[in-house]
This record gives structure tokens, sequence and C-alpha cells, in this order.
């Protein structure tokens, strides 16, 4: 085993990777969640309408629904570009998932530390017929990293490729 010293001009920045987009199909299922999502918080304020001795009910309940409605607009709005930026990237020794478009955030992990590696679906991904691959790490603040938008065969490739690559780290 050596320890030789690396000098900056020679290593790879993250920033710099070709990241694998997401499926296509992962936006959809993105904006339905979302969708859902918004139409559960707007149902919220309708039950103000039930009480009977508030007064300003119905001014209330019309401007809380066009507020979570502007949210609900900008956000499927904002979908678009966050899906643009989320990629993975495998490397020689770790793999690498960015997400976040208004706090960006990119997560490396080295084979070596990772300790599981599962596939799984939630039911609006089953609809689209994605999957997302969950990567457990011995880290105390980030256990878990979940790259999601993924069809079967390449969840499975990455899956299979991560045991691989974990197993060869370790010895």
């Amino acid at each position: 085993m050596t320890n030789r010293q690396w000098h900056p001009d020679n290593i790879d920045p993250v920033e710099e990777l070709s990241y694998t987009p997401l499926e296509k199909s992962y936006l959809k299922t993105q904006a339905v969640i979302t969708a859902l999502i918004w139409l559960g918080l707007m149902l919220l304020p309708l039950f103000l309408l039930l009480a009977d001795e508030f007064d300003g009910r119905n001014l209330i309940v019309i401007c809380a629904e066009a507020v979570l409605l502007a949210a609900g607009l900008v956000n499927l709005s904002i979908l678009p570009k966050a899906y643009a930026y989320k990629g993975y990237a495998v490397r020689e020794h770790d793999i690498t998932y960015r997400y976040g478009i208004v706090f960006p955030k990119t997560v490396t992990i080295p084979f070596c530390k990772i300790q599981q590696v599962s596939i799984r679906q939630n039911p609006v991904s089953r609809m689209f017929g994605l999957y997302a691959v969950d990567i457990v790490n011995g880290a105390q603040m980030l256990a878990e990293t979940v790259i999601p938008g993924l069809t079967r065969e390449k969840a499975e490739e990455i899956k299979s490729l991560l045991i691989e690559r974990t197993g060869n780290e370790s010895k």
C-alpha cells in the first residue's frame, strides 16, 4: 500500500464529471407527486368553511387557496430545471449523485463505504415503470442516498456494479 501525494491538477473535480441523466418519465412522476401534494394541501383550508362562528372565513379560504395554487404552479414550473440538474456518475472508486437547484448538493460515496444496496418503487413510480436505487453507507450524517428515476435494467445494473465493486474495494 502506498501513500503518494496527489496534486490538485491531477484530480478530476466532481463538478466536471459527465453525469448520466435520469429517465425522462421521472419528470412526469415528479409532476404527478407534486400535484397530488399541492391538491392535498389545498383541501386543508376548506375545513375553515365548517366553522360556523368564524367571521371572514370565506375571504381567508379564498386567499389561502390562491396562495397555495400560486405556490403549486411555481413548484411545477421549477420541476423541469430540477430534473435537468439531477444525475449520477460512476467512477473507478466511487459513485456520485447530484440534485437540487435551490440548494444544490453533490454526494460522492466511495465503494469501500457502501454497506447496503437495494432497489425500490413507490406507487406513482410503479405507474411509470421506474425504480430507485438506495445506497446505505457508513456516514453518520448522510446514511442513505437514493438515485431515483431509473429503469429496472439500469437499476439492476447499478446495484450489481455497486455490490461487485464494494467486494473488490474491501480487499
